[in-house]
């Protein structure tokens, strides 16, 4: 279906949303010079970027997931993934935000609030990349999708930011703002990449919750917090936020997915991602913009060995996109799986009963207790890795 620009509710949210005081330009560009000063002395060239994980399909209870696709939109420009597995006790969080040099939020369905380990782990993180920026140390966070509501309720303090939207498996232009053409974000990319953005079918939409402009105009927080770059309208003409940029922070978010441009093709899913060579370049050109925002800052592992535990190639890799692939999640092709702390105590329990000089009987018994207590959890190996 092709989106119209000229309803009058999408013209007006542009204005109202692309208006910024000379003060706020101000802070738009003074951010953009801070934030290119680094570059020019010194560049990062081994960046390693944190990926959140997340539990729901394709992981069953008990873990949690990454599509490779984040991965290798990562990977595409120079960069390396540590995961971040969603539910790290804070002081692992503040440890790995000392070793990795910016922090992808990726795109997925999870519970938004206070309390859920998904959602504090983005809190933790904003926070830490904002005292680090206030102290020099420039700390990019992007966030695609689910990363972009995540980020826009942690700035308002709200849930109420988000509202239903039907733009699954709706693949669009984007309608730019005038904010848009100073931003970090756009001024950093080819102009005949951005001109595509903007007549071409090459943004893929795929959510059912957004943020609209109204949330804009009712939470002063999150009008502080972020620049609105971009705007869509959904299959019922309804205007939504696609794209922001922090004017005071290295944070940038999208409602859209370039990543799936390049990496993914949901053969059982049939969701209509852009792949022509204009949709590359796009995915390319995000890619290229958070990897070079990561490179100004020089956090890393404490040596060798830390690096290689760490990095997200010791993982389990599982082709969740088969065209009768078991699991319920078929938008990814490619997932890394990782255990939960709940999942790791069980896989240590079953070790610590094999160790220990228990007779074969009470090692069944001990066994048959701790499947039941993981009964989800210990069911899941067996048919997904083949143990």
């Amino acid at each position: 279906m092709e989106v119209s620009w000229c309803s009058a509710g999408l013209l007006f949210a542009s204005l109202l949303l692309s208006s910024a005081s000379a003060s706020q330009a101000d802070r738009l560009f003074r951010t953009s010079a801070q934030a290119s000063a680094p570059s020019v002395q010194l560049v990062n060239e081994r960046p390693i970027i944190g990926v959140l994980s997340q539990p729901g399909s394709p992981a069953p209870k008990g873990y949690s997931y990454i599509a490779a696709s984040y991965v290798k939109f990562i990977e595409s420009s120079g960069g390396r993934v540590i995961p971040i597995e969603y539910d790290l006790p804070v002081h692992e969080l503040k440890r790995r935000f000392e070793i990795i040099n910016g922090v992808l939020i990726p795109g997925g369905a999870q519970a938004l609030s206070p309390h859920h380990p998904f959602y504090d782990a983005v809190a933790v993180f904003v926070d830490l990349a904002k005292q680090a920026f206030d102290k020099g140390d420039y700390f990019p966070i992007h966030g695609t999708c689910l990363g972009f509501e995540a980020l826009a309720i942690v700035a308002a303090n709200n849930a109420s930011v988000l509202t239903e939207f039907d733009a699954d498996n709706f693949a669009g232009p984007l309608n730019l703002t005038e904010a848009a053409h100073g931003s970090r974000l756009f001024s950093s990319m080819p102009q005949h990449v951005v001109k595509a953005l903007q007549e071409q079918t090459v943004a893929m939409q795929n959510h059912a919750h957004g943020v609209g402009p109204k949330a804009f105009e009712e939470h002063k927080a999150l009008r502080d917090e972020y620049r609105v770059l971009s705007l869509n309208t959904d299959r019922r003409g309804q205007v939504y936020v696609s794209t922001m940029e922090s004017p005071d922070y290295p944070i940038t978010a999208v409602q859209w997915h370039p990543e799936k441009n390049t990496f993914e093709w949901s053969a059982a899913n049939h969701l209509h991602i852009p792949h022509s060579p204009m949709a590359i370049e796009v995915q390319r050109a995000f890619a290229d913009f958070f990897i070079s925002e990561a490179r100004k800052n020089f956090h890393a592992p404490a040596d060798n060995e830390e690096e290689d535990a760490l990095l997200i190639y010791n993982n389990k890799r599982i082709f969740t996109g088969k065209h009768h692939f078991e699991g319920e999640e078929t938008d990814f092709d490619e997932c890394f799986i990782f255990p939960e702390r709940k999942a790791a105590a069980l896989d240590q329990s079953v070790q610590d009963c094999f160790s220990l000089p228990f007779s074969r009987r009470a090692q069944r018994s001990v066994l048959h207790g701790i499947a039941s207590s993981f009964a989800d959890v210990a069911s899941f190996p067996a048919r997904l890795f083949g143990r």
